[in-house]
């Protein structure tokens, strides 16, 4: 499988700032399309998809239907959700060249930009909770199948959670392939301003997604995420 089958798909809000590396190290794939999904930005998020080469699209805000979005548009056989805010590794990556053979899908290792050493506690557990119980979030460029992605009906278009539900889902009808190259996240959703608040917010997103495990809506959810 050639990374020409790659679509990558970035839902992107106001990512300015971000966006255009997030674009640069996509291209490192070599992929089919980059397709930005844009949720109503005021900024020059747009611009700086065209100008960069990538599908600009407009759609409601929210991450899932944004992602959806773009899947419904995307060419490709495998399916690459990128965050705006998120790196692809450096190094020359064929990851879907390696063999798929028995996994629908994968997840990157993830590594924080600030190297606090709050911040390298939270990657450390984000990366064993992902491998052990293959249970990565969205900033990890979760990968899919489009097959798969289409037979369990994508996203669910919640107010968030969407990345942990997308997992589960795909937990039941096949596996998920840890590859070994890093991808560089932004810090800032976990820097708070406060002493150790990496680990603190960290522990509320777990407690969260346990809670969204046993069954409570996202809809309530979403009043301690914000």
């Amino acid at each position: 499988m050639e990374s020409k089958s790659i679509s990558v798909i970035i839902p992107a809000f106001n990512e300015e700032v971000t966006l255009k590396a997030c674009l640069e190290s996509a291209k490192g794939l070599n992929p089919l399309e980059i397709i930005v999904v844009d949720g109503g930005s005021t900024d020059g998020t747009r611009e700086i998809a065209q100008d960069a080469g990538a599908i600009a699209v407009k759609s409601s805000k929210g991450r899932g239907i944004q992602m959806n979005k773009g899947a419904s548009l995307a060419e490709g056989e495998i399916l690459l959700f990128l965050h705006a805010d998120t790196l692809m590794p450096e190094a020359g990556i064929n990851f879907p060249a390696e063999s798929l053979n028995g996994y629908v899908g994968g997840f990157f290792k993830l590594r924080f930009s600030d190297n606090a050493i709050s911040m390298k506690l939270v990657e450390l557990f984000a990366n064993v909770r992902a491998r052990i119980f293959s249970l990565p979030y969205g900033d990890q460029a979760i990968f899919i199948r489009k097959d798969v992605f289409e037979k369990i009906d994508g996203f669910k278009e919640y107010p968030f959670l969407e990345d942990i539900d997308l997992a589960m889902r795909i937990r039941k009808i096949g596996k998920l392939k840890y590859i070994p190259l890093t991808v560089i996240v932004s810090s800032r959703r976990l820097k708070k301003g406060y002493p150790l608040s990496p680990i603190f917010v960290s522990l509320r997103n777990v407690i969260i997604a346990l809670f969204f495990m046993l069954g409570i809506s996202p809809y309530r959810l979403i009043r301690l995420y914000r």
